[in-house]
């Protein structure tokens, strides 16, 4: 009976711990993408997104809105100096970046994240 009572408090805590790493909530950088003028453009930039970060990274592009969104998993990592980085080396410029502590899924939720955040980011428009 100890040792049944043992393997079932080992079990509860194997779980407790499990869970307990699993509590970090997503992340996601949105920010202004400057030199974006077309499809290929956003593709481009998608693409070293999504070579830097990883295929479990949700990436939007809108070169329209001049737009990068990267949200990592919650076992991932993002900074903002990640984002310039590839932002530069892909060729293009960033303006301003927030990061923010729950994932961005598309570029629906992205205007809605724009929306909350009033004056933070210029969009372009066409």
């Amino acid at each position: 009976m100890l040792k049944i009572m043992n393997k079932i408090k080992f079990l509860l805590i194997t779980l407790i711990l499990l869970n307990f790493n699993s509590l970090k909530a997503a992340e996601a950088i949105v920010g202004n993408v400057e030199g974006m003028f077309c499809i290929e453009c956003q593709k481009k930039l998608a693409k070293a997104f999504q070579d830097e970060f990883g295929s479990d990274a949700k990436i939007t592009v809108s070169w329209k809105k001049g737009l990068g969104v990267v949200s990592v998993p919650s076992n991932g990592k993002i900074t903002e100096a990640d984002f310039k980085r590839v932002v530069e080396k892909v060729g293009f410029k960033y303006g301003e970046i927030k990061k923010t502590s729950s994932a961005i899924n598309n570029l629906d939720e992205a205007n809605l994240f724009i929306d909350k955040n009033p004056g933070f980011l210029t969009i372009k428009t066409f």
